[in-house]
C-alpha cells in the first residue's frame, strides 16, 4: 500500500509540472522558433528525468532483489529453525510424557508411603499411649516416696541442728588448742632456722674441704705424669747425646777427608791458574800478530786504491791517444803506460789472492780465540761472557773503501774480576748453608779473604759452638787484625 502511494504522490508531482508549463507557455503566447526552444528545453528536462527514473528504477531494481534476496535467505534461516522448533517440541513432548510417566509412578509410591507412615503412626501412638500410662503410675510412685523422703529429712535437720550446735561448742575448744599449737609452732620455727644456719656453714666447710682434697689429688696427678715425661725426655736426650757423639766422630773424619781434598783441590787450581795464565799470554801474543797482520791487509788495501787511481789515469791516457792520432811521440809513452797498466794489473791480482788468504788466516785466528775462551771460562769454572764479535771482511777489487774492524774482550785480561765472582759465590754460599756445609767452607773462605790462622781457628770453633748442645760461645782473644805480613796470593 506505501508503494501505491508514493507512485500515486509521483505521478500527481508530475502532472502538476506539466500543467504549469503549459500555463506558462499559454501566458507567454510565444512565437513559433521560441516554441520549439521551448521544446527542445523541454524535451531535455524529460529526458534528463527519464535517466534519473531510469537510475531510480535500477536502484528500485537492485534494492528489489537484494531485498527479495535477503527475505528469501532469512526465509530458509526461518524454516530451519522451524524444524529445529519442531524437533525440539517433539523432544520435549516425549520428554513431558515420559515425566508424566515418572510422576504417576511418585504417585503410586507416595500412596504406598503415606500408608505405610500412617500404619507406623498408628503403631507410636498406640506405644506412646502405653509409656504415658506407664509414666503415670511411676510418677504417683514417685510422689508418695517424695512424701516420705520429706518427712525423713525434716527429722535429719532437726538431728542435724543438735549436732551443729555441739560442734560449735567443740569448735571453740578447737580454736584456743590451735592457738596454743601455733605459738609452739612458731617457737620452733625459729629454733629450726638457727639450726639451719649452723649446718649451712658446717656444709661449706665440707664442701671446701672436699674440693681441697680433689684439687690435690690432681695436681699430684700431674706431677706424676710430668715425672714420667721428664724421665721419657731423658731417656730421648741421652740417645740423641750418644747418635750426636756418633755423627761428630763421622763428621770429624769427613772434615779430615774433605781438608784433603781441599789440598788437592788448591793444587789443581794452582796448576790451572799457572795454564790460564799461559794461554793468556799465548792468546795475547796471537792477537797482536792478528794486529800486525790487519794492518798488512789495510796497506795492500791502500795499495790497491793506489792501483785502482793509476788505472783511471791510463785509461784518460788512452782515450787522449785515439783523440790525437797526428802525434807520434804521443803513441810511444801510450805503449809505454799500457805495459805499466798491465803490470800492475797483475801486481792487483797478488795483492787480492794475498788478502784473501789473510782474511782466512784471521777467519782462523778467531776460531781459535773463541775456543781459548772457552776453554779458561770451563777452568775457571765460571760464565761465558759475550763472544767476540767476528771480523767480517769482504775482498772485493772494485771496492776501494772496505774498513776492516777487530774487537777484543777484555775481561778475559782481568783476573781481579775473575776472583771477585768466585769470593761472592763462595760467601753466599757459606752464609746460606747449614752449619754442617759452612765447616766445609772455612780453608776456602779464608784463602779468598787471606784470614790468618787464628781467624780461620776462631771461626772454626763458633761453628763448633753453633753445632754443639753444650760447651760455652769462643771470645775472641786480643784484637783480630787482618794479616798484612803474610799476603796469600789470589788465584
Amino acid at each position: 500500500m506505501t508503494l501505491e502511494v508514493a507512485e500515486r504522490n509521483k505521478l500527481t508531482e508530475q502532472l502538476q509540472e506539466k500543467v504549469s508549463s503549459l500555463e506558462k507557455k499559454l501566458e507567454r503566447n510565444l512565437s513559433g522558433d521560441e516554441h520549439v526552444q521551448e521544446l527542445l528545453k523541454e524535451k531535455a528536462t524529460l529526458e534528463q528525468k527519464l535517466e534519473e527514473t531510469r537510475q531510480q528504477v535500477l536502484t528500485d531494481r537492485t534494492h528489489h532483489t537484494e531485498t527479495v534476496n535477503w527475505l528469501e535467505a532469512q526465509n530458509k534461516e526461518l524454516e530451519q529453525k522451524l524444524q529445529i522448533a519442531t524437533e525440539a517440541l517433539k523432544k520435549r513432548e516425549e520428554a513431558a510424557a515420559e515425566q508424566d510417566v515418572k510422576n504417576q509412578k511418585l504417585q503410586t509410591d507416595l500412596e504406598d508411603e503415606r500408608s505405610k507412615l500412617q500404619q507406623q503412626i498408628l503403631s507410636e501412638k498406640h506405644q506412646y499411649d502405653q509409656k504415658v500410662t506407664g509414666l503415670e503410675s511411676q510418677i504417683a510412685a514417685l510422689e508418695t516416696a517424695w512424701e516420705f523422703d520429706k518427712t525423713a529429712a525434716q527429722h535429719k535437720i532437726s538431728q542435724l541442728e543438735k549436732e551443729n550446735e555441739n560442734l560449735n561448742g567443740s569448735k571453740e575448744e578447737y580454736e584456743s588448742s590451735l592457738k596454743k599449737q601455733e605459738s609452739e609452732l612458731n617457737r620452733l620455727k625459729n629454733e629450726l632456722s638457727s639450726r639451719e644456719t649452723v649446718s649451712i656453714e658446717i656444709a661449706k666447710a665440707l664442701e671446701e674441704t672436699r674440693k681441697q682434697r680433689e684439687e690435690l689429688q690432681q695436681q699430684v696427678s700431674h706431677l706424676a705424669s710430668l715425672i714420667k715425661e721428664k724421665e721419657q725426655l731423658i731417656d730421648e736426650k741421652s740417645v740423641m747425646l750418644l747418635k750426636q757423639k756418633e755423627e761428630l766422630n763421622q763428621l770429624s773424619q769427613d772434615h779430615e777427608a774433605v781438608l784433603l781434598q781441599m789440598r788437592q783441590l788448591q793444587t789443581d787450581i794452582e796448576a790451572s791458574n799457572s795454564q790460564a795464565l799461559e794461554k793468556e799470554e799465548m792468546a795475547r801474543k796471537e792477537v797482536d800478530e792478528l794486529k800486525l797482520q790487519i794492518q798488512e791487509c789495510l796497506l795492500a788495501r791502500e795499495h790497491e786504491k793506489h792501483v785502482s787511481e793509476l788505472e783511471e789515469s791510463m785509461r784518460a791516457l788512452n782515450n787522449k791517444h785515439f783523440h790525437s792520432p797526428e802525434n807520434h811521440g804521443v803513441e810511444q809513452n801510450g805503449e809505454v803506460a799500457a805495459a805499466d797498466v798491465i803490470q800492475l794489473q797483475k801486481d792487483n791480482r797478488e795483492l787480492e789472492q794475498q788478502i784473501a788468504e789473510k782474511n782466512k788466516m784471521i777467519k782462523q785466528l778467531q776460531q781459535r780465540m773463541t775456543e781459548l775462551k772457552k776453554t779458561l771460562q770451563k777452568e775457571l769454572k765460571i760464565r761465558p761472557d759475550s763472544e767476540i764479535p767476528e771480523v767480517r771482511e769482504k775482498a772485493n777489487s772494485e771496492v776501494p773503501n772496505a774498513s776492516v774492524t777487530v774487537t777484543n774482550n777484555s775481561d778475559l785480561n782481568d783476573s781481579r774480576e775473575i776472583n771477585f765472582e768466585y769470593l761472592k759465590h763462595v760467601v753466599l754460599k757459606f752464609m746460606s748453608c747449614r752449619e754442617s756445609e759452612a765447616f766445609h767452607l772455612i780453608k776456602a773462605v779464608s784463602v779468598l779473604l787471606n784470614f790468618s790462622q787464628e781467624e780461620e781457628n776462631m771461626l772454626k770453633e763458633t761453628l763448633e759452638y753453633k753445632m754443639s748442645w753444650f760447651g760455652s760461645k769462643p771470645s775472641p782473644k786480643g784484637s783480630i787484625r787482618p794479616s798484612i805480613s803474610s799476603p796469600r796470593t789470589l788465584w
